[in-house]
C-alpha cells in the first residue's frame, strides 16, 4: 500500500515506451540568426538616416560617410521609439559604439 505522503514522479523516458528521439531531431538553431548581412541595430540605424523625411533630425554628413543627429531631443522622441523599443538617446550612442564605427561601418552606398 502506498503511503499518502508519497510522490509519484513521471519518467520522461520509461522504459516501455517509444526509443528516444533520433539524433535528427536535435535541436538546430532558429532560421535566420546564421544569415549574413549588417545586424538589424545597423539596418535601422542606416534606413532613418537615409530617410529624406528625417533629414532635419538626422542625415548624412556632407562626404556621406558619417551622419550627424542634428536634434537630438527629436531623435531621441520621434525617431528612437519608431525603430527602437527605447528613447534613450545615451543607449542608442552606447549600442552604436559598439561596432567599430571609426570603420565606417555605416556608410551610405552610391554616389
Amino acid at each position: 500500500m502506498e503511503s499518502p505522503f508519497s510522490i509519484r514522479t513521471k519518467e520522461e523516458f520509461p522504459a516501455e515506451s517509444s526509443p528516444r528521439p533520433a539524433a535528427s531531431s536535435a535541436p538546430r538553431p532558429m532560421e535566420g540568426l546564421q544569415d549574413p548581412g549588417p545586424p538589424p541595430f545597423l539596418t535601422k540605424t542606416y534606413d532613418m538616416v537615409d530617410d529624406p523625411s528625417t533629414e532635419k533630425v538626422v542625415s548624412w554628413s556632407k562626404a556621406n560617410n558619417s551622419f550627424v543627429v542634428w536634434d537630438p531631443h527629436s531623435f531621441a522622441t520621434d525617431l528612437l521609439p519608431k525603430n527602437f523599443k527605447h528613447n534613450n538617446f545615451s543607449s542608442f550612442v552606447r549600442q552604436l559604439n559598439t561596432y567599430d564605427t571609426n570603420s565606417a561601418v555605416i556608410q551610405k552606398s552610391g554616389p
